[in-house]
């Protein structure tokens, strides 16, 4: 029976497809018209009249039809979606009744889970926040960096001068706007003195960056000139621990090395520019007239329209042109054209971050890694399970149910159990990354942008339902990829076919070879790290403390009025109990400050035709600065208190220079000078190297003068102590404010913390990807567990078998450890291979350690495949007790 249009309307029973709705919808019509033609046929309007009179009391008919359409169309289409979603929903219920039903199987599967993609999302939040999230200011896409670059003496980066700035600022078109900063340390003063760290930056810094200010307003040009730059703009967090957030912070006048600043404006809490510590902004004071004292940072904004290349090109020959004119800085008959003399202009971003960019890759793609082996784990266990539920599936296929639908179940089930992953993984992400944040651990570039937010959460989710589609092909292969039977026995023996064996052995493979790699990987960096560790430094870190000492500008206004404070200071320093001994130095080691210049060594010749100049790193001491840091002198003596003003201006090298020109290091008596400066200074003696700038770098030239010499009043006493360091700092702190109460003293530092934090980044790596691989490798242990336990399992009725017929115990065991043999061979074999692909790109994270080191390559993998061959001990010594008559029973 076929229903007629009108009734299929009225009880909403919709057609399949566009011609099916198109020919009901025609029908309709057709019958409304002949209803009416009828009519008027009853009343004796002739035919032909009363087919043209139904037609005009109808209307316009293809409109009628155009609206009808749209209406069963529409009406089609929610049917077919309510249809969608009320089987979804059955799926989705069906789904968690199944996974309640096996606790241990969820559980096991979702911690598994939640640790992979856990993992994942946690690097990825600091992927997000360090590398992919633009920076926090106006149109970040148009900031840069600048520097200059002289590679022929020695400064692949080289900063500006305030003459230099100034040409950039006022000469280049290609900018929008140009500003410079510097790091420096100014003394707040009051009654407990205390050290901040403040930027004092040129008056368009806050133009360039393009952030207004929480309170008050910022400063400029008119602000950033001499002795007219007594204003400052406080940070976010320094305004709430100082001032206690309050609002009328603006007019305040602070004491900064004795002179009045007024605070004019409090910057948002997202500004942090160039670095988070920083507390307080303060003008430069810009003097174009300054040609010399390179020290300034550069950051732009370019010009709408204009790009990085164009602005390089512009400035590079700003850059020549000035130099043309520094006689002191190229050779005579040398043009800057046949120099490598450039500017350098990269993305603001790009330059804030390269030095962490390829480690977090590394450890993002090791994540992923470690990821797809919790996956393969995953996978396993559902393909086991799986293989005994093929009852199950085979007589939902016996009472009608399709393959398609019968997959679309499972599929629902692996993505469900993912979403459950994901959920917990998102929360350990979330708790790692506040913890990772908050602990001081590392310092990292941008590390306040790091949080849990859409992005990473949407990432989560992606993560999810990707795992959830790989690890649900396998119960989707056994439910689908069989030939279906209506042997429900017969479906239920199926479960140990060879096919699926093959699933899960390649699961495990692959498992195994990802396991290797990430291990591999991970010993690489593991092995480098302690070769940086043990690094000889030339120096020893181990108790010695840094105490910050800088002198008041308004007390000490000339470099030599620090000269009598720091002979008294030691003075008192080296008659306290548990101190060894005592010194002062212009520049801690490793604490991220240096200072270089060219040199001359008398009786050689000076730079080339080609300008190629060579640098020296200079630092200012006094006497007792080599014995309180354990750097030996190999030749010549020490600074002594003899070493001052009037006297023979004196320098002590270190061996690195000293063999350069002289291989035996007999330099005591040779004079040297700073091109910079005419004065000859006479070696002294020759002191070890030492590496104070990055730990993995070998150490640059090295030049010593006493500060009885060199008079300067950024100052640091590091102390050697015997005990208990504390007590010893105390004390230190106490005699240094006896004699000098204006002095803040907050600025105490082991040594060793100066060292650990030039290895921050290193450490990080080297923990967390020590910390992958563990876990990769507990994963693939419990991978191949699980494989040859249900190995064991499906072939029980055979080992049964066997024992009934002879078979010896031992040679079921020997069967079962064989192919436990056999899958873990061939897993480290592929890992192996993996690993020498992933070696190659982690080169750059290496120290002392080849990429293909031969300990890594071989005890690492074997190593693992012998834990994988341990993993199938138990399920072997379970088949060798089958029980034959339980075999027999059940054939």
């Amino acid at each position: 029976m076929t229903l007629t249009p009108g009734w299929r309307r009225l009880f909403r029973i919709p057609r399949v497809g566009r011609r099916g709705i198109e020919r009901d919808v025609d029908d309709e019509l057709s019958f409304h018209l002949a209803m009416r033609v009828e009519k008027l046929r009853d009343r004796g309007v002739p035919e032909e009249i009363a087919n043209a009179e139904a037609l005009a009391r109808f209307g316009d008919a293809s409109r009628v039809r155009d609206e009808l359409l749209t209406i069963d169309q529409q009406f089609a289409r929610e049917a077919r979606l309510m249809d969608w979603l009320d089987s979804v929903r059955a799926d989705l219920r069906y789904a968690i009744r199944t996974l309640r039903r096996s606790p241990v199987f969820t559980i096991v599967a979702v911690l598994t889970l939640a640790i992979g993609i856990g993992a994942t999302s946690a690097i990825f939040s600091l992927v997000n926040g360090i590398l992919l999230e633009p920076l926090p200011y106006a149109h970040p896409e148009q900031l840069v960096s600048f520097a200059q670059s002289y590679p022929e003496k020695g400064l692949d980066s080289w900063q500006l001068s305030q003459e230099n700035l100034a040409m950039y600022r006022d000469g280049a078109s290609d900018f929008a706007s140009f500003a410079g900063f510097a790091r420096r340390g100014v003394t707040l003063g009051g009654e407990h003195p205390e050290r901040l760290t403040v930027e004092r930056t040129t008056g368009e810094f806050f133009q360039v960056l393009g952030v207004a200010p929480l309170l008050g307003h910022t400063y400029g040009n008119a602000e950033d000139t001499p002795r007219t730059n007594s204003v400052a703009v406080l940070t976010y967090a320094f305004w709430q621990s100082h001032f206690g957030g309050r609002r009328d912070v603006v007019g305040t006048v602070l004491d900064l090395d004795g002179e009045p600043v007024t605070v004019i404006g409090v910057m948002p809490r997202s500004f942090a520019f160039p670095r988070s510590d920083t507390q307080v902004y303060l003008p430069l004071g810009l003097d174009p007239t300054r040609r010399f004292g390179w020290f300034l940072g550069g950051v732009a904004r370019l010009a709408p329209g204009v790009t990085v290349e164009q602005a390089h090109r512009q400035t590079t020959q700003i850059f020549r042109r000035w130099a043309a004119d520094m006689p002191q800085l190229l050779p005579p008959g040398i043009v800057p054209e046949r120099t490598g003399l450039t500017t350098l202009v990269r993305p603001l971003q790009s330059a804030i971050v390269t030095d962490v960019r390829r480690p977090l890759i590394v450890l993002q793609a090791a994540v992923l890694l470690m990821l797809l082996i919790a996956v393969a784990n995953v996978a396993t266990l559902q393909s086991g399970r799986a293989a005994g539920r093929a009852r199950e599936i085979a007589v939902r296929g016996a009472l009608g149910a399709t393959r398609t639908r019968v997959g679309r179940q499972l599929l629902t089930e692996s993505i469900v159990l993912a979403i459950l992953g994901g959920v917990a993984g998102a929360a350990l992400a979330w708790i790692g990354v506040r913890e990772f944040t908050a602990s001081g651990i590392v310092t990292l570039p941008r590390l306040d942008d790091v949080r849990v937010d859409p992005r990473v959460l949407a990432f989560t989710l992606l993560v999810s339902l990707a795992c959830g589609v790989l690890f649900g092909l396998a119960p989707l292969w056994h439910a689908v990829g069989r030939r279906a039977t209506s042997d429900i026995a017969r479906a239920q023996r199926e479960g140990s076919h060879r096919g699926a064996r093959r699933v899960n052995n390649v699961l495990v493979v692959a498992q195994l070879g990802l396991s290797v790699t990430l291990l591999v990987a991970a010993g690489l960096v593991l092995e480098s790290f302690q070769h940086l560790v043990r690094t000889d430094l030339g120096f020893d870190p181990r108790g010695v403390t840094a105490i910050s000492t800088p002198l008041p500008m308004m007390k000490y206004g000339t470099n030599a009025s620090a000269v009598p404070f720091t002979e008294t200071a030691l003075r008192t320093v080296r008659s306290l109990p548990g101190v060894r001994s005592a010194a002062f130095v212009q520049v801690v080691p490793f604490s991220g400050a240096v200072n270089t210049d060219g040199y001359l060594i008398e009786g050689h010749a000076p730079p080339s035709a080609t300008g190629t100049e060579k640098q020296v790193v200079t630092n200012v001491v006094t006497p007792g600065f080599f014995r309180t840091l354990n750097i030996t002198l190999l030749r010549g003596r020490d600074f002594t208190t003899a070493d001052r003003d009037g006297s023979l201006p004196v320098t002590i090298v270190d061996e690195t220079l000293a063999r350069e020109y002289w291989p035996d290091l007999n330099a005591v008596g040779r004079r040297m000078r700073l091109t910079g400066d005419t004065t000859w200074l006479t070696i002294v003696g020759v002191a070890r190297s030492v590496r104070d700038e990055d730990v993995a770098t070998p150490s640059r030239p090295h030049m010593y003068t006493p500060i009885a010499q060199q008079p300067t009043t950024w100052l640091t006493l590091v102390v050697r102590s015997d005990g208990d360091a504390t007590a010893t700092t105390d004390a230190v702190r106490r005699a240094i404010h006896g004699i000098e109460s204006g002095i803040p003293l907050d600025g105490v530092r082991p040594l060793t913390q100066y060292v650990d934090h030039a290895l921050d980044t290193r450490r990080m790596t080297e923990i967390l990807l020590g910390a992958f691989a563990l876990m990769a490798v507990l994963l693939a242990a419990v991978g191949i567990y699980g494989v040859m336990s249900l190995y064991v399992s499906n072939r029980t009725r055979e080992f049964g078998i066997r024992m009934a017929v002879g078979a010896e115990p031992s040679r079921v065991v020997r069967l079962v450890l064989s192919e436990g043999i056999a899958l873990a061979i061939v897993g480290v074999v592929l890992g192996v291979g993996g690993a020498l692909i992933a070696s190659r790109w982690i080169g750059s994270l290496l120290y002392d350690v080849s990429a293909h080191d031969p300990l890594a390559f071989t005890v690492l993998p074997i190593a693992l495949g012998a834990l994988a061959v341990a993993s199938c001990v138990l399920p072997a010594r379970r088949a060798a007790k089958s029980d034959p008559l339980v075999a027999l029973r059940a054939e």
